[in-house]
């Protein structure tokens, strides 16, 4: 039978083993950006319409969150990302992209840039989008 400075000892290694797997389990903690798609005009999207959303860092290029979305009716239609907020460098410039695509083409697109995490940025951002011109054929 183990003694009990044996037993003490394995109990201190489990429960050590035991917290440092409770900390791994918990996995990054994610925060949400919300923002609204929006247009000057009022717009009805065709039934097979799909929405992407895309959280760029500007300065890198990297794409550090993306959403998507089908059965849209029209706009506006709210969206949400989920990010990390370790990702995010208060000295770097982030942006929204979105596209709705319909019948494997994009018709409507942000032309403008939709800064985020900024001072002067809105917590909750309106992305603007235009038509392409890409009409179905």
């Amino acid at each position: 039978m183990p003694s009990a400075s044996l037993r003490r000892y394995r109990l201190v290694v489990a429960l050590l083993t035991l917290a440092a797997l409770a900390g791994c389990a918990s996995g990054p903690q994610f925060e949400t950006l919300a923002a609204r798609v929006v247009s000057e005009q009022p717009v009805a999207l065709p039934e097979n319409a799909t929405l992407d959303i895309q959280l760029t860092d500007f300065s890198t290029g990297d794409v550090l969150a993306s959403s998507h979305y089908e059965n849209l009716s029209q706009l506006p239609i709210p969206v949400t990302l989920q990010y990390a907020p370790a990702a995010i460098d208060r000295d770097n410039l982030y942006r929204l992209d979105a596209q709705i695509r319909a019948d494997g083409r994009i018709r409507y697109l942000n032309r403008e840039t939709v800064s985020v995490f900024g001072v002067d940025d809105p917590g909750e951002p309106d992305i603007p989008v235009v038509t392409t011109g890409a009409e179905a054929r």
